[in-house]
């Protein structure tokens, strides 16, 4: 294993403590690098011929991604990745091949023959307060014969202790007051749970975005695209009130009446993982849900009452007095206030220590607000909890999207959001922009093959492309089939595919107009390597250039030519940097009349 990470005190304490115990469950607060620990605990079983697999089970595929990534890139451990959005026989054929097998229990427990043919020695149980009641976790841990158990876990629930201890193992634990671990604790920590569509539901979805697609006008096109949203964002009890009460979405989903009151399409899809993330955080003092519409929150507040929770409603003036809904909120003994937008403004509750986001937002402002508004912390005092954000999100749905942007948009407008940088990743490669990254890593194209290979209209993705571009994932060249794109993380296929495109000419010589990060202007001259060289210290100076535009002169039979092209990304690294500007001394994108060159 070859470490990137020092490991800290704690960390060594807890893996040799659970080698010694062969079986155990570690208690860390998040944010301590519990999967380090794992890491830490399989090697050694491995190194040591103590085990021959080891299988690690993680709860979403967000999660699944995120951790064979880490164990990757940060151990030097390799790790397969098992869950069900991958063909069965590409995941299987992978796990025949590792020793660290990195696992959603759903996929386990669907394939649990040949998991016991593998045979694997022992198992890493991430959130291991999952595996009690009757869910897939439980299956695996008790249906495969684990000489060796690691479980993971940021809280022991009171009411789960004795089954995890019987299930996995005695539990060792260090609190937010451990002087070891006390420094390593944000003031708060950020999880995302998985709301996935049933078939049903899926297939509504489906539905609505084929007419989104073919929709002629741009107002048709914005009230399907609402009508995804509210699927996704706030479930469909949302789009039936939407479907109930205006007369043109009724006339636009014409025909769709069937699925959208299909009994197996669930008012409220998300309604399992918000009982999930409370049940999971049992010993909150106050949570705030955030819902959009007033009738969701409504409905979410009676189930939670025949749950026996003691819930309070903030949904705005139009439907009660603030001030006694606010008073009712603060009172000890209600656990969870639903709030609404309209609820929302005003509410400052610092005693809430759990957030979970129902309704997504695509406002970066409103997003922070949310969060900040609850999740302040209280000063250091002695014997504070850490707080929690959950945010519930619909994999493949335009909610994944809301999520992804808020959360990137407020990391770059220096709002920090605790929420692992490798869960942002994995957000966006489970939105809709995930296949557009993914077949132009293949094969980069222009937005018309693009289109072709991913079976969707053009002017489906070309706001996605234009989101992708924005924030630096995406870049492009200019060819004479046109524009062709690449992700600006992978140019090595970019080169090897348009190797005349990224060659540039000794004969040519450019004005070359960079866009600062500060909104100014820098004009540089000359040939390719003069001016290559002056924009790579630029570019190292600055961290980013925000824009290019390119005008080279080029002499063809005793005519001058001036031509222009702009590059309308940011660039924050050399190599992409280098492409646009072999790209532009190429001049392989064709010749135009001459025009003025640029002032200065």
């Amino acid at each position: 294993m070859k470490l990137k990470l020092e490991p800290r005190p704690y960390q060594r304490e807890a893996a040799e403590w659970a080698l010694r115990r062969g079986r155990g469950v570690v208690c860390l607060p998040t944010g301590t690098g519990k999967t380090l620990i794992a890491a830490l605990w399989a090697w050694r079983l491995l190194d040591s011929g103590r085990a021959r697999r080891v299988l690690f089970l993680e709860p979403t595929r967000f999660m699944v991604e995120q951790v064979a990534l880490f164990l990757r890139e940060k151990t030097g451990l390799e790790a397969a990745v098992f869950h069900g959005s991958l063909p069965r026989g590409y995941r299987r054929e992978a796990a025949r091949r590792a020793r660290i097998v990195v696992a959603t229990p759903e996929a386990v427990a669907a394939d649990m023959e040949f998991f016991r043919e593998l045979g694997f020695d022992a198992v890493v149980v991430d959130e291991c307060h999952h595996t009690t009641g009757q869910d897939a976790y439980v299956k695996v841990v008790k249906g495969l014969d684990f000489r060796y158990r690691l479980g993971l876990t940021p809280l022991v629930p009171p009411g789960r202790r004795r089954e995890l201890e019987e299930s996995i193992g005695e539990i060792w634990c260090r609190g937010w007051d451990d002087p070891g671990v006390a420094p390593f604790i944000p003031a708060w920590a950020g999880e995302v749970y998985e709301a996935p569509f049933n078939d049903a539901e899926a297939g509504l979805y489906e539905a609505i975005e084929a007419r989104w697609d073919n929709a002629g006008r741009r107002g048709e096109r914005s009230l399907l695209g609402n009508a995804l949203r509210w699927l996704a964002r706030d479930g469909p009890l949302a789009l039936r009130e939407s479907f109930e009460r205006g007369e043109r979405l009724r006339r636009l989903l014409q025909g769709l009446e069937s699925l959208i009151y299909s009994p197996r399409v669930r008012p409220l899809h998300k309604l399992d993982s918000l009982l999930r993330a409370l049940s999971d955080h049992e010993g909150f003092q106050k949570a705030v849900v955030f819902v959009e519409r007033v009738s969701v929150a409504e409905a979410v507040a009676r189930k939670l009452e025949a749950a026996g929770y003691t819930v309070a409603t903030l949904i705005g003036r139009r439907w009660g007095d603030p001030a006694a809904a606010l008073a009712r909120a603060r009172r000890p003994e209600t656990r969870i206030i639903i709030a609404t937008s309209a609820g929302e403004e005003g509410i400052d509750l610092p005693e809430a220590d759990l957030v979970v986001i129902w309704s997504n937002v695509a406002s970066p402002l409103r997003f922070v607000q949310r969060l900040g508004r609850m999740l302040r912390a209280r000063g250091g005092a002695a014997g504070a909890k850490q707080k929690y954000a959950v945010f519930i999100a619909t994999p493949d749905t335009v909610d994944v999207d809301s999520l992804a942007d808020s959360i990137m948009e407020a990391s770059r407008a220096g709002v920090a959001v605790h929420v692992s940088p490798d869960i942002v990743r994995r957000l966006l490669e489970q939105s809709r922009r995930r296949r557009i990254l993914e077949a132009l890593e293949e094969e980069p194209m222009t937005l018309d093959l693009l289109a072709q290979a991913l079976q969707a209209p053009a002017k489906r993705l070309e706001a996605h492309i234009k989101w992708l571009l924005a924030r630096g994932l995406l870049l492009y060249i200019h060819t004479s089939a046109g524009k062709v794109y690449a992700p600006s993380y992978k140019l090595d296929k970019l080169r090897h595919r348009w190797r005349k495109a990224l060659t540039p000419r000794r004969d040519v010589e450019a004005t070359i107009v960079l866009d600062t990060p500060g909104g100014g202007k820098k004009r540089l001259k000359g040939d390719r390597w003069n001016v290559g060289s002056q924009a790579q210290s630029l570019l190292a100076r600055w961290g980013r250039i925000e824009r290019v535009k390119a005008y080279p002169r080029l002499v063809k039979g005793g005519v001058e030519y001036m031509l222009s092209a702009s590059y309308s990304f940011p660039i924050e690294s050399r190599e992409a940097l280098d492409v646009v500007l072999d790209n532009a001394y190429s001049v392989e994108w064709g010749d135009k009349p001459k025009i003025p060159e640029p002032s200065s």
